[in-house]
């Protein structure tokens, strides 16, 4: 028998490799949770001299440090030393666009340990966090501040990275008074009125969240044209706005929560007020190009209680039986599209 019929077949290897993807995740998380990007930042070091800075184990850090090497994160420098990639400068934690805190969240213990339990959800349709933990996750966050404030952050760089395209493929400038309804400490809303002087902005989430905000509004310069104010959206929201933004809100409830958000929205709005949904766009047949949004999706079933991310068509639906007239989807090339509606 030849040693190509012994070779696992190009399938099996693939399936192979997505079998053990926890295990890049989890070697991501360690080298995010311990820095050590911020370590090599200014030039190559050996393994048993960052062991030193860190507190680690020599030679289990190598043999971390050697995965990275492979996994492209960290690149072999001189006999024994290890600097970063290109790909390894976003876990930096002082670059623009740093991943390190996004990292830290998205494969934290926190995540990890619901992951665990996707069973639990395919079999109930029941948030695993939830089973997990005995919390739901929005009530995880508010009871542990400390981690409540790497979500945040985590936020925020996911933000920028989807900011930047949402606000180059769609025309803000139309608009006078923007309300960010569900912003968080006001990233999004930040860099729409940077990018557009006359804009006003309210900034409104609920309390512990917004007393994030002062200082990402102070530090973008906007803070003299955005009002923050705290609220329940479940409750109602800010009237008086001309375009009402809710950037990945929807896709955290389900139908019916949504629905009474939205409601909330329209009762609040101008006249011919336009709705952006800023959200992942399911195709409306599942696609291999795609499997960033079915992620996203299992995602908000083992996290969410009941969120789900949503095709065309379900978004249409949706906002129509809040009172929307749904006007168009447009692709924004980055990592969220805009669902587009008006009060009717």
């Amino acid at each position: 028998m030849s040693s190509s019929q012994n070779r696992p077949s190009k399938e099996a290897a693939e399936l192979v490799r997505i079998i053990q993807g926890f295990v890049e995740s989890q070697s991501l998380y360690v080298a995010a949770d311990l820095g050590i990007a911020d370590y090599l930042a200014h030039g190559s070091i050996t393994a048993e001299e960052l062991a030193k800075r860190i507190g680690a184990h020599p030679d289990a850090l190598a043999r971390l440090l050697r995965a990275l090497v492979a996994f492209g994160i960290i690149s072999c420098a001189g006999e024994d030393g290890f600097g970063l990639t290109a790909t390894g400068q976003l876990l930096r934690s002082d670059v623009p666009g740093s991943l390190r805190t996004t990292i830290r969240f998205l494969a934290g213990p926190w995540f990890w340990q619901a992951w665990g339990n996707l069973s639990h959800s395919v079999r109930t349709a029941e948030p695993a966090f939830d089973h997990s933990w005995g919390m739901p996750v929005f009530e995880y966050w508010e009871r542990h501040p400390d981690l409540s404030k790497i979500h945040d952050d985590a936020m925020e760089g996911l933000t920028t990275l989807a900011s930047a395209a949402i606000l180059a493929s769609y025309d803000f400038s139309q608009f006078r008074t923007l309300v960010d309804v569900g912003g968080g400490n006001g990233s999004f809303l930040a860099a729409a009125l940077g990018r557009h002087s006359h804009l006003v902005g309210n900034l409104a989430d609920l309390p512990h969240v917004v007393s994030h905000a002062d200082r990402v509004l102070h530090n973008a310069g906007v803070a003299d044209r955005c009002k923050v104010i705290s609220c329940d959206f479940f409750e109602s929201v800010p009237p008086g706005g001309d375009a009402y933004v809710l950037k990945g809100v929807i896709h955290d409830w389900d139908d019916a929560r949504a629905t009474m958000i939205l409601r909330n929205c329209h009762r609040a709005m101008n006249p011919s007020a336009t709705l952006l949904l800023l959200e992942r766009v399911l195709p409306a047949r599942p696609e291999i190009e795609a499997a960033p949004e079915y992620i996203a999706d299992l995602t908000m079933l083992v996290v969410s209680p009941g969120g789900r991310e949503r095709t065309q068509a379900e978004f249409q639906k949706l906002v129509e039986s809040a009172g929307f007239e749904f006007t168009a989807v447009k692709r924004s090339g980055g990592l969220l599209d805009i669902v587009e509606a008006r009060k009717s």
